[in-house]
């Protein structure tokens, strides 16, 4: 399948809080469904010590899920994290701030624009999830460069791989989810998304060529950058 990107609904500034919510609770199951969190969690797992603490930023948080997830993950194993998430959206800080409050989970929401906005702290851990195929390469590669500079351990992208298969299952999910936006968006992400092989280009273009790149069920890759 050739990429091609094409602006999303729930990108755009005109979309209603209503139909913005709906399409966030419909991500938010397709994360669950997909093990989205799992598969964070399992490259933050190894870095865990005994008695010390991981400051940890999730990027373009969208409905805040993962986050809470990975918070009460590390409540359930006694790990001591302090979590922040950014987006550029209010409506999806407005939603992920909600969940969490939910969850009773301790998570600092802030609004930035990582395109435009430098964030000024450094993080253990900076994680960022389904954002990646929003970008063209040339701006994705950017982005990467510059959440190396706040990582102080371990970059993790979590994200779709481009493909036929995944195409009809985005499609179908959001038929599932009863949601235009979902249903409309999902199969353009995949269509936007980017191979394997073109992730590992744009991570030696970010200036991270020891980036690990590794698929991940169902059509999904996660990429690390460890900075040590």
């Amino acid at each position: 399948m050739k990429q091609y990107r094409v602006p999303e609904i729930m990108d755009s500034s005109t979309i209603s809080p209503g139909s913005h919510y709906r399409a966030l609770a419909g991500l938010e199951s397709i994360n669950r469904w997909s093990h989205s969190a799992s598969i964070v969690w399992r490259e933050i797992e190894p870095l865990v010590e005994p008695g010390k603490s991981l400051r940890v930023l999730d990027v373009a948080t969208g409905a805040g899920d993962v986050p809470i997830a990975l918070w009460r993950r590390a409540q359930a194993y006694n790990v001591r994290m302090e979590i922040d998430a950014c987006d550029k959206s209010s409506t999806a800080l407005e939603y992920a701030r909600h969940k969490a409050q939910q969850h009773s989970a301790s998570i600092r929401f802030f609004p930035c624009d990582i395109l435009t906005q430098p964030v000024v702290q450094s993080y253990d851990i900076v994680v960022s999830s389904l954002f990646l195929h929003h970008l063209d390469a040339a701006t994705a590669a950017l982005v990467l460069h510059r959440l190396s500079t706040i990582t102080r351990k371990r970059l993790i992208i979590n994200d779709l791989r481009r493909s036929n298969t995944g195409w009809i299952l985005a499609f179908g999910a959001g038929c599932v989810l009863r949601s235009r936006v979902v249903c409309v968006d999902g199969p353009r992400s995949v269509r936007a998304a980017y191979t394997i092989r073109e992730v590992i280009e744009l991570a030696a273009r970010a200036g991270l060529p020891a980036a690990q790149v590794e698929p991940r069920f169902p059509f999904r890759f996660i990429m690390t950058w460890s900075r040590t």
